[in-house]
């Protein structure tokens, strides 16, 4: 019999064709906020911003396409496409129908547009997936131009759990 926990235990579990696990990444972010937070390493806030950055980008990424997979039984070219890219915006527009049908009430809709926004947000700041990898782009110009020069990590954190929280959740609805 699947329940929530088993499912969310086979997902934490389940390594993807990249080698990457979804949930780590993000777990890895939050150790990371939590060093920065403690003021462990308060000090080197501006070299952990770029790891922190990718890490929740990159558990981002891998859960949409963990989702597209799953609730795709035949998926086209165009979806086999998309999931070999790093393009979280459209990853999110193919995603989104699939699950709207899950979000019945009010409360999901809202819910839904949050997870919406953190996605939109980390895509604005990273497109390619490369931005917080590296600092200069192949044509030698800065990357991570469009960020604020001060970011709240706490405030990060707590909206990548919110993702988080959302698809946790979506896993015991959803026949997985």
């Amino acid at each position: 019999m699947k329940t929530p926990h088993t499912v969310l235990l086979r997902k934490y579990l389940e390594v993807e064709e990249d080698g990457g696990n979804i949930i780590a990444f993000k777990e890895a972010g939050d150790e990371l906020i939590g060093f920065v937070v403690r003021g462990e390493k308060y000090s080197w806030y501006e070299a952990f911003l770029r790891p922190i950055g990718f890490l929740y980008r990159h558990y981002l990424e891998l859960e949409l396409k963990y989702w597209i997979r799953k609730l795709n039984e035949e998926p086209s070219k165009q979806v086999k496409r998309l999931l070999t890219k790093h393009d979280l915006r459209n990853l999110w527009l193919a995603l989104k129908p699939l699950i709207q049908p899950f979000c019945g009430t009010n409360g999901d809709q809202k819910i839904l547009s949050e997870v919406e926004e953190v996605i939109l947000t980390f895509h604005e700041y990273d497109p390619t997936g490369q931005e917080f990898r590296y600092t200069r782009t192949t044509k030698d110009t800065a990357t991570l131009g469009k960020l604020p020069p001060r970011i709240d990590v706490k405030l990060v954190k707590c909206s990548v759990a919110r993702v988080y929280d959302f698809f946790n959740g979506l896993s015991g609805v959803v026949e997985v």
